[in-house]
């Protein structure tokens, strides 16, 4: 594991971790873009629009300058003001020191004789706005103020206007103007037109309002103005209650910068991840390679060990024969037929691996045909007969009532019930018991072989299927095997149309039922 662990770690600092830093240092990239392209697109939405403000502003200051033009006399001029701009409604002209206010009302507005009553009470109120923009006056600079107007009665709720001193040098006298606008028509009327030069294929151009809460309304627009997508708004600052947005009509810079940032992104991100699926699945090979490999050095020592054994009893028992040692008969019997029951073992072996190799090169032959599964298994299990009796194993053969014949190998068949009883044996703890039983249904035949050893842990059942795959506990590293049995078995069950089953309680025991079609062919060979 060592070196699995150096080699990972190897991988991760030349491949990943380069690649990881540049995705992060291209995120970083691709925001720091975004955020550029987005104040630049800001700047210029927010350039037009001042640009709007500004002239709303210079109309104003317009207006004050035709009120105090000398050509002509306040009053014249307050008179001619309002007839040639339909937006307003009211105007006030209000002497400072005395306090006399003239009205002068548009066409289509009621006059109410209680608006000069309302009109003082908003001098008393904006005192001391009308004192501030009197010092600017002073000072040489007419500032225009936008202010409100409550009249219920005759202009209706939260007019909107503006403000501003005037200086008669003629009688120098100080004066106070007061315009009401209908927000409409001054929109229309000032606004509309410098908007609709203003505005391009590209943009457009509107002014909202807004009140408390409530969704904006679109009051003008030089096109179809969807409040749904995104704007750039200022406020209009003759009229506070407004904004003036602007909206791109297709899809806008900062639009396309972030259309181009996500497809960047999704690349990188795409890019990233298949690296490091690359990486993983290169990862994992050599893990599984070098498991492969220590299960291959594994099973060298183990195959080493599992021929060492029946060769040495074999070897001893020969020996002692060939001395002429046996003191009777029944000892030379005992001694036949552990050599026999040994040479069987050994052989066993030897097939399992000639077996594997046959089925790694694909050159593994069946010779099918219809056999007894009863006597197949009563064959092997008498086999055992030896190994049972050496290793005080309980065993039980529950063999059908009825023969049950099945289209198989029989020294495949006898090969993969042995591997299954082998292991029964080996691995378990103490008190061996197993349970060898045959029986069937209307479709299939099945052998079982139950044993009360350690079980397979939650989670491993389907990998001690897959060659030199050996459980790791202890009892297993202690027991020598070679990791092969139960690959073969699987082997040779699809090969014969079945399945191995595996009924598992980990640590209670398991069972391995081996499952056949009833049909029979005619004999056969079958290549694997």
């Amino acid at each position: 594991m060592g070196k699995q662990l150096r080699i990972i770690l190897l991988i991760i600092a030349v491949i990943i971790v380069p690649v990881l830093f540049y995705g992060y240092l291209q995120l970083l990239s691709l925001s720091d873009d975004e955020q550029m392209a987005e104040k630049i697109y800001q700047k210029q939405m927010e350039t037009v629009l001042f640009s709007l403000n500004q002239y709303a502003d210079d109309v104003m200051s317009g207006w004050a300058r035709q009120l105090g033009a000398r050509e002509s006399s306040l009053y014249e001029n307050a008179e001619e003001l309002i007839l040639s701009n339909e937006s307003i409604q009211l105007l006030a002209i209000t002497n400072i020191n005395s306090k006399k206010d003239t009205l002068f009302y548009s066409d289509y507005i009621n006059k109410s004789q209680h608006n000069s009553e309302k009109m003082r009470k908003w001098l008393a109120k904006n005192d001391s706005l009308l004192n501030k923009l009197s010092s600017y006056m002073k000072a040489g600079f007419q500032k225009i103020q936008p202010v409100e107007w409550i009249d219920e009665d005759s202009l209706g709720n939260n007019q909107v206007g503006v403000t501003f001193m005037l200086f008669d040098q003629d009688s120098a006298t100080l004066y106070n103007a007061l315009i009401l606008l209908e927000e409409r028509y001054w929109t229309e009327g000032v606004l509309g037109g410098k908007m609709q030069k203003i505005a391009t294929d590209n943009f457009g151009l509107a002014v909202l309002q807004f009140n408390n809460e409530a969704p904006p309304q679109v009051i003008y627009s030089t096109g179809n103005f969807n409040l749904a997508k995104g704007y750039v708004k200022n406020n209009l600052w003759i009229l506070p209650n407004m904004k003036i947005a602007i909206q791109s009509s297709g899809e806008n810079y900062i639009d396309l910068v972030r259309q181009r940032s996500r497809k960047n992104l999704t690349f990188l991100i795409i890019t990233v991840l298949i690296i490091v699926i690359g990486v993983i699945v290169i990862i994992k090979n050599i893990r599984e390679a070098l498991r492969i490999a220590e299960l291959k050095s594994d099973f060298v020592a183990n195959v080493s060990h599992e021929i060492r054994t029946p060769l040495s009893l074999i070897r001893m028992y020969s020996e002692t024969l060939l001395l002429g040692r046996a003191p009777t008969d029944e000892k030379k019997k005992h001694y036949y037929n552990v050599i026999f029951q040994e040479s069987g073992r050994l052989t066993y072996l030897v097939n399992n691996i000639l077996d594997f190799s046959r089925i790694e090169a694909n050159r593994k032959t069946y010779q099918m045909g219809k056999i007894s599964l009863n006597e197949v298994v009563k064959d092997v299990y008498e086999q055992y007969s030896h190994s049972f009796e050496e290793k005080q194993v309980q065993n039980q053969l529950k063999l059908n009532e009825k023969e049950i014949y099945i289209s198989a190998d029989k020294q495949a068949l006898e090969e993969a019930i042995s591997n299954l009883i082998d292991n029964a044996i080996k691995y378990n703890e103490s008190s061996i018991q197993v349970i060898i039983s045959t029986y069937s249904d209307t479709k299939y035949a099945y052998c079982e072989v139950k044993d009360n050893g350690i079980g397979i842990p939650d989670g491993e059942e389907s990998k001690i299927f897959d060659k030199f795959y050996r459980v790791e506990r202890s009892l297993t590293q202690k027991t020598k095997g070679t990791g092969l049995g139960l690959s073969l078995v699987k082997h040779i069950m699809e090969a014969h149309r079945g399945e191995v089953r595996l009924k598992n309680k980990f640590g209670k025991g398991c069972s391995f039922i081996l499952k056949f079609p009833l049909e029979v062919k005619n004999d056969q060979n079958i290549n694997s």
